[in-house]
């Protein structure tokens, strides 16, 4: 009976074990990151447990004898953010893929902007910051102006509006507006081939949404080598490409100005290897400043799709951008005090910070068309209207024996307008009406109101200005754009790359200026002025007469580059890393300029048989009028960096680099052979860092010193170039206290000086000692579904022009972002752009119009006044 008995007790202790046996299970998959590149020694584990594994070569992972329940998976790599993910295992093998995103703020994140070879941060010789798309959310920027002046050693000019914006980096010169130094790229590869064609700025075709997964911004460095045209930077906006399931809608409403916005983006892998994004924006609505009439208006559509392979991708993407946006030129203000300590500040009827020289009455301009010599009229609410058709593709390819194939290509068909009005005068009614009076050749007609009963002009505040309206036709700013590289690796520690660069730019761009005038008068309803049967509807000439009626002109050149390059990174010892790199520019340019009015003759614009007095002198181009263009210059940069790794959390590096920039072809003279009085100027620079990683945060500082060789040419009747020597020191930190509080700072010092001409030892005009921004955030709730974040942009004073007689003050503004998380993924945000209504001022036109009672009269430009947006957002 007893060996009964024992029978079955062994009998059930045998199925106890094997029903325990069978309730474990194995957890396995594929650890990959964003790109669809696996992750080899990635550390994944069992919250709570003893149990985990590491990711292979192959990125695979396998956890064995995993007993039933619930769990949180989660996986964990330098650089990465945190993979979490809640299972539950009921006896079955579970497979769960890992999708890994680099964290931006780690120094182990690799980049690809201006390098010869991917590497992480901390591996790099160069001056690098990223912005995730978090981080790009909580700086709220309106335009990309405003977000770039959230990167360290960035000077940015971003009062204009959304676009047409002027960029310096360390102290490298804005001398004729926009960045001839600089250059903004879109997935790698250039907007526009010169960053300061007039009216046709790189960022003017650029648009911030929600497709901009992250943005790299390398100073010096090797920029030099590694784009055209850029050799005192790049910054890379780089889209989203759907390797994530996920999306986003957002709906946007202004609260205390007339503005309304949707947002949307999605993008998922398809299986088999491929992937989509797409996304956009469309508004409408007035802007941050009063202009009396519907000033934004439009909308961009972007997407992609990639399929993966063994050993690399192929992407082709598309983009339409047919937006339209307020420019806000310099416009009239008060200035008080002394030229060393001024106050700007607003004119009786006229706020410098909400209230712009745009109005409801001024809504048309004419001319003459400088490509037919025909009549020409456009709508002044069109503003800046970039019209962008593109489509591109890009590829990566390990192959055998450890050769890697890469390359992009993209063709823009780029078109648009620009029209804004600018204060080119302004004064008491007396003083205003002789001006235009003597310059348009007016005689003794009186001066009335152009609407209503047409009575007697008398503005309230006794004050007048002249307005010249920036009437610019872009016809044609399409490009072409390919760079091919392919790079070989020697042994376990030499790589080569090699590569060619090609581009074609064409430049076909008309101005058509004219003149009006009005009173100064905010609230978007400033009315206008006619000399009584002169003028037509406030326009008093069909010109710029005040400035000799300059600015009729015709550019229509195609710039073709041929750029190769090559680049070694070597590993001299286990910590020591050399790279250098050598760019050949050949560039050719050919075409015809019209670079003034042919003719200034009677013209009947109405066509009405009668020569009238807005009639008698009208500038002109005839259309076959033009020098013709036939130039080609070459020039050699080169860029060279050691980067020493301390140990796994810090690095120092050093770089000398020297490069040089071509000229946008209205930037320039062009002589009677053809050839440009001064075809690229040359940048040389030396920078020393220092990268380390904080228990909790990074700390980057760099020291840097450059030289600008500047040709002197003449631009729009003014002379520009000079050269000039800058040195200073950036530093840059993320911090994080625990999990509700991070903090994000930069503070750039920039001693820049004009070394050479008639302000030698001066400093360049807006050039500011100290730029800085802080941002501090706090999340709380549940998850942190809470966030309160405040931005902090300064700058100390800078002076006004190059003879440093007057001085713009230093400011700091505040930006605001309060989100509420309502439920899972639905959050509703109120954004606070300049939160008290700072006045910061950032161009300035000459040193002072004249009296106006104790004080003076100037024209200038301002940062927009306080604007405050209330959102609706749902991430999926």
């Amino acid at each position: 009976m007893k060996s009964i008995k024992r029978k079955w007790s062994l009998l059930l202790l045998f199925t106890m074990m094997a029903f325990m046996v069978s309730a474990q299970s194995s957890i396995s998959g594929v650890v990959k990151d964003i790109e669809g590149m696996t992750l080899p020694g990635v550390n994944v584990i069992l919250e709570g447990t003893s149990k985990g594994a590491v990711s292979d070569m192959d990125g695979k992972y396998v956890i064995t004898n995993v007993e039933n329940g619930a769990y949180t998976l989660v996986g964990s790599y330098l650089g990465f953010t945190t993979f979490k993910k809640a299972i539950i295992v009921d006896g079955s093998d579970i497979t769960v893929d890992m999708v890994m995103t680099e964290d931006s703020e780690s120094l182990e994140q690799v980049i690809v902007t201006g390098v010869v070879n991917p590497k992480s941060k901390l591996e790099s010789s160069v001056s690098v910051s990223t912005l995730d798309a978090k981080i790009i959310e909580q700086a709220a920027p309106r335009s990309a102006g405003e977000l770039f002046r959230n990167i360290p050693g960035i000077r940015a000019e971003s009062s204009g509006g959304e676009g047409n914006a002027n960029f310096n980096v360390r102290g490298v010169p804005v001398s004729s507006g926009g960045s001839r130094y600089f250059q903004i790229q879109e997935d790698g590869l250039p907007l526009n081939l010169f960053g300061d064609t007039s009216f046709g700025n790189s960022d003017n075709f650029l648009r911030i949404d929600a497709n901009i997964g992250r943005v790299e911004a390398i100073r010096g460095g090797s920029a030099s080598t590694q784009t055209s045209n850029g050799p005192a930077g790049i910054i890379n906006m780089i889209s989203k490409t759907g390797n994530v399931e996920g999306g986003s809608i957002a709906t946007t409403f202004g609260v205390d100005y007339q503005t309304s916005r949707l947002d949307f983006e999605y993008g998922q892998p398809l299986g088999n290897g491929l992937s989509y994004h797409i996304g956009g924006f469309m508004r409408n609505g007035e802007g941050p400043r009063e202009i009396g009439y519907q000033g934004n208006k439009g909308g961009q559509l972007k997407a992609n799709i990639t399929k993966r392979f063994e050993s690399g991708y192929v992407r082709v993407y598309g983009k339409f951008l047919n937006d339209r946006s307020v420019m806000y030129l310099p416009m009239p203000m008060l200035l008080e005090g002394s030229n060393d300590d001024p106050t700007f500040s607003n004119l009786p009827g006229f706020d410098i910070t909400n209230d712009a020289v745009q109005s409801a009455n001024l809504q048309q301009s004419a001319g003459t068309s400088p490509f037919t010599g025909q009549n020409h009229t456009n709508d002044v609410r069109n503003g800046n209207n970039p019209i962008s058709k593109a489509i591109g593709a890009e590829f990566s390819f390990s192959l055998p024996n450890d050769w890697k194939l890469s390359g992009k290509a993209r063709y823009s068909n780029n078109s648009g307008q620009w029209v804004a009005p600018f204060t080119a005068a302004v004064g008491t009614v007396a003083d205003i009406e002789a001006t235009a009076r003597d310059a348009a050749g007016a005689g003794t007609e009186p001066l009335v109101y152009s609407d209503g009963n047409r009575e007697s002009f008398n503005p309230s505040n006794g004050l007048a200005q002249i307005i010249h309206m920036f009437d610019v036709t872009v016809d044609d700013l399409s490009n072409f754009f390919s760079d091919v590289k392919v790079s070989k690796k020697i042994g376990d520690d030499i790589g080569v790359t090699a590569g060619l660069f090609t581009a074609t730019q064409n430049t076909k761009i008309g101005w058509q200026w004219s003149s009006f005038l009005s009173e100064v008068k905010g609230g978007g309803d400033a009315r206008l002025a006619d000399f009584d049967g002169f003028s037509r509807n406030g326009q008093y000439s069909y010109g710029t007469p005040v400035w000799g009626n300059c600015c009729q002109r015709k550019y229509n050149t195609v710039h073709t580059v041929n750029s190769p390059y090559v680049g070694v990174d070597a590993d001299i010892t286990e910590n020591l890393n050399f790279d250098g790199s050598v760019r050949f520019e050949n560039v050719k340019v050919n075409g015809n300029i019209a670079s003034g009015p042919t003719s200034q003759d009677s013209y009947d614009y109405n066509g009405d048989g009668v020569i009238q007095g807005i009639e008698q002198v009208v500038p002109i181009i005839s259309g076959a009028d033009g020098q013709i263009i036939n130039d080609d210059y070459n020039f050699v940069s080169f860029s060279a960096g050691l980067n020493y790794k301390i140990n796994d959390g810090s690095a120092v590096f050093g770089r000398y680099s020297k490069g040089a920039s071509g000229r946008a072809p209205d930037r320039n003279n062009y002589g009677t052979d053809g050839k440009a009085d001064v075809q690229y100027d040359e940048v040389a620079q030396l920078e020393l860092g220092y990268k380390k990683r904080l228990n909790n945060g990074v700390l980057n500082v760099t020291g840097f010193m450059s030289n600008t060789d500047e040709g002197l040419s003449n631009e729009l009747n003014r002379e520009v170039g000079n050269p000039f020597k800058a040195l200073g020191v950036e530093a840059e930190t993320v911090l994080r206290y625990g999990e509700n509080f991070s903090f994000i700072g930069s503070l750039t010092w920039t001693k820049a000086e004009i070394d050479g001409g008639d302000n030698k030892g001066n400093t360049p005009r807006r050039q500011a000692d100290f730029v800085y921004n802080f941002s501090p955030s706090y999340n709380f709730g549940d998850n942190g579904k809470h966030t309160v974040a405040l931005s902090v942009l300064g700058t100390s004073k800078s002076y006004a022009q190059d003879d440093n007689d007057l001085v713009m003050p230093g400011y700091a503004y505040f930006n605001l972002i309060g989100r509420a998380g309502l439920t899972d993924g639905l959050s509703l945000v109120l954004s606070v752009n300049n939160l008290f209504d700072t006045v910061g001022i950032t161009e300035v036109e000459g040193n002072g119009d004249g009296a106006f009672g104790n004080d003076r009269l100037v024209r200038a430009r301002s940062i927009s006044g306080r604007s405050t947006t209330l959102s609706l957002q749902y991430k999926f």
